[in-house]
């Protein structure tokens, strides 16, 4: 979509301005020659000085080198500095840069996974375009249209991105086109060919530009001549070892790949370096060379990993590596084949558990810091100030750096890290979440505990059964699964005459599935569930080996990953909690006014506990429950809730209203994530508190999460809704024997019980316990 470097630099030169300290020339040089971070570094403090083009200039550099954290906010920034007079950039030419701003936000959107709203951000530009555009502006009308289809083909809609293909198939360089159309309308072409798996369309479209060629980008990349070519001809000549590769044609894909490895800048350019790995490991796991295939794909999901430290919100964390499961998937799998399941446990930890554990690493670092680090101590002051530095560092991605420069900066980060690890492991543990081994996962389990963990890509199944005395590895049948588990959730939830007969068919098919493979491996012991995908949504205490319940021989507590049980129980530890209904209560109960038996569940659940708060009807509003559940040490909510799978941030709990309606009566995910919790169980007694959207990296966002991220030890929910007076008789039996057992054993106890007077899996199989089991 951009104009040439060179027409921005006249352009600039011609302007001749400077402003805050860095003039125009020198903004269109460091962006000619790929200093992004530069440029950036010396925009940056003046931020609410910068002019529209500066801003342009600065969000264009972050947008580069994918500085998500700070790149959305510059966006805001510029929409609103355009609804001014001066709309003009200063790089590119633009003498409106209004719609390089949906433009931005699409593309970060899509790597951050929300095609949805990067769809709507195409969409915008496009609008723009048919309003204001000249022919010298469809370049942006070509990436737009880009962006259109690949978000298209992201959500599994083919028929739209083939449309959108067709619609920049039409367009032609013609007189007045922008001077780059050409390049953009070929990238665009194969990227959108490539997301749809159109191989041979994608290298037609490359093949077709007579001006490429890829020997001589390659040399031209070796000689460092231009440094930018790092950002403009990296992704191009990926893109043509990529259809080489999808078309078969192994060989010359290998050689493509072999030489863009061999290129000093190619790990300057994350983004593409990654997929460059994944796919020569591919090639080297077809001709029988595994061991090379796991040095290439632990340094592609190393670059992963460090492009997610520049991510600070949980949906963008798990929408970003969305995308890149196929390289966890194939690391997993090429692990249990050379029979390393312990190795294969840690990258499946990788994969699944990164969200959560960053963010709650990231929330407890400031507050642990304060108590882990000695007041006045200086030297670890200076410890952990050393270790962000260098991880700050690391992140820089300047394609005039030289690979020694790399090498030279990780081993920095890895020495700084083991200095703050030295002198205080705990403080080191929050800051890096690095991730956990497989002996250090199973020093989470409890004592009488084995752990159970699942992975699920496309139709395969992984489940890892793990404790102090090993891991072990069964592949599984993940063909139709997530079939059958619709399926039974839906039966389990008909109120017919067939209903109970078809749910126990679908209990015993999926109990055969899922864990009469894995019985020898888990005895008679409790297990932690680890679920992955779809199986976030099963109600495992409910699987039925044709004898009993899965319940009824097993104990068993969830948890979205092991890794985040570390930083589950370093809340619980600094809040001092323990186990049993000692502390201060706080019960909300029928906010709404239209569920008197979670009223009485309420009511009855006060006497249960004494000292505690209650708060019923129009008294439980958003703004009473926010100002008096911090401090509690049990939070209890009695009421309805709603599930939005396609913004799961705004799922809510619903409340009264405070002032009639002046004061929207909900408490959002979003809002969760805002609070200071020192709650050592929240327990959601409302319709389905337990969902949340099942994203493409198979991790949930939901209600749970929000209250774990928001200091909750544990965390009871449901997974469907569910019948009031069993619900209510439920609760009062596992409150009634928290002083006596863990919350796992209590709310078995207590489920165990509806069983055996005769209640169905309905009734008692959609309650579970999330986090800690103390």
């Amino acid at each position: 979509m951009w104009r040439s470097a060179f027409a921005a630099l006249l352009l600039a030169l011609a302007c001749g301005a400077q402003a805050q300290g860095i003039s125009r020339s020198d903004i269109v040089t460091l962006a000619g020659q790929g200093r992004y971070d530069e440029l950036a570094e010396r925009l940056a403090p003046a931020l609410p000085r910068l002019s529209p083009g500066e801003l342009h200039a600065l969000c264009h550099a972050y947008a580069q080198t994918r500085r998500y954290r700070p790149l959305l906010g510059c966006l805001d920034r510029l929409e609103t500095a355009l609804r001014g007079r001066d709309r003009a950039s200063i790089l590119f030419g633009l003498d409106d840069a209004t719609a390089t701003v949906p433009l931005m936000r699409a593309a970060a959107l899509l790597d951050l996974g929300d095609a949805a709203a990067a769809a709507e951000q195409a969409q915008r530009a496009l609008a723009w375009f048919s309003r204001e555009g000249s022919a010298g502006e469809r370049d942006l009308q070509a990436e737009a249209l880009t962006l259109q289809a690949l978000a298209a083909a992201r959500q599994q809609e083919p028929a739209q991105a083939q449309d959108s293909l067709r619609q920049l198939q039409a367009i032609q360089p013609g007189l007045g086109a922008a001077p780059n159309l050409a390049n953009v309308r070929t990238l665009g072409l194969a990227r959108g060919h490539l997301a749809l798996g159109q191989y041979d369309k994608a290298c037609a479209a490359l093949d077709a530009d007579r001006g490429f060629d890829f020997r001589r980008s390659v040399d031209a990349l070796l000689n460092g001549n231009p440094p930018n070519w790092v950002w403009q001809q990296l992704p191009r000549l990926f893109m043509q070892a990529r259809c080489r590769h999808g078309m078969g044609r192994v060989a010359e894909a290998k050689a493509d790949y072999d030489q863009l490895l061999a290129l000093p800048v190619l790990r300057q350019n994350r983004g593409i370096a990654w997929m460059v790995l994944h796919g020569r490991a591919q090639i080297a796991i077809g001709e029988g060379q595994p061991d090379t295939a796991q040095r290439l794909l632990r340094e592609a999901l190393d670059l992963i990993e460090e492009l997610r430290y520049g991510i600070d919100t949980e949906a963008a964390k798990i929408g970003f590596v969305a995308d890149k499961q196929a390289v966890y998937g194939t690391l997993v799998s090429l692990l249990v084949a050379q029979n390393q399941p312990a190795a294969a446990l840690e990258v499946v930890e990788r994969a699944k558990a990164r969200a959560l554990v960053d963010l709650l690493a990231d929330r407890y670092t400031s507050a642990a810091a304060a108590q882990v680090l000695p007041r006045g101590d200086a030297r670890l002051a200076a410890l952990l100030q050393r270790q962000r530095d260098a991880e700050e560092a690391l992140q820089t991605q300047n394609p005039t750096r030289s690979d020694a420069t790399w090498a030279q900066q990780r081993n920095t980060v890895q020495a700084a890290s083991a200095q703050l690890r030295q002198a205080a492991p705990e403080l080191a543990s929050l800051v890096s979440a690095s991730a956990a081994t497989a002996a250090e996962l199973a020093q989470l389990l409890d004592k009488d505990e084995v752990g159970l963990q699942y992975f699920v890509q496309g139709d395969r199944l992984l489940a890892l059964v793990f404790s102090p005395q090993g891991t072990r590895a069964f592949t599984l049948d993940g063909v139709g699964l997530l079939a059958d588990v619709r399926d039974y959730r839906a039966a389990l939830t008909r109120r017919t005459p067939q209903a109970p007969a078809q749910a126990l068919a679908l209990a015993q098919k999926l109990h055969r599935r899922l864990v009469a493979p894995l019985q020898g491996a888990l005895g008679s012991r409790a297990v932690l569930l680890v679920p992955h995908g779809v199986l976030h949504y099963l109600p495992f205490a409910a699987l039925h080996d044709g004898q009993r319940y899965l319940l009824d021989q097993h104990a068993l507590r969830l948890s979205t990953s092991a890794s985040a049980l570390k930083f589950l129980r370093s809340a619980q530890a600094t809040a001092g909690a323990g186990t049993g209904t000692g502390g201060s209560a706080l019960i909300l109960g029928n906010p709404t006014g239209d569920l008197p038996s979670a009223e009485r569940e309420a009511r009855r659940l006060q006497r249960l506990l004494p000292g505690s708060s209650l708060l019923l009807g129009a008294a439980a509003t958003r703004a009473a429950l926010l100002a008096q559940a911090p401090p509690a040490r049990l939070l209890h909510i009695a009421g309805h809730a709603l599930f939005d799978a396609q913004q799961p941030l705004a799922s809510r709990l619903i409340l009264a209203p405070a002032g009639g309606a002046s004061e929207p009566g909900e408490l959002r995910v979003s809002d969760i994530y805002g609070l200071q919790l020192s709650a050592d169980l929240v327990t959601l007694s409302a319709c389905e508190t337990g969902l949340g959207r099942i994203t493409d990296g198979g991790e949930v966002i939901g209600l749970t999460r929000g209250f774990l991220y928001a200091g909750a030890s544990s965390v009871v929910a449901s997974l469907w809704q569910v019948p009031d007076e069993a619900t209510a008789t439920l609760m009062e039996g596992f409150y009634a024997r928290l002083p006596r057992q863990n919350k796992r054993d209590a709310l078995r106890a207590a489920q165990l019980d509806l069983m055996r007077r005769g209640e169905a899996p309905y009734a008692w199989a959609s309650f579970y316990l999330s986090g800690s089991a103390r």
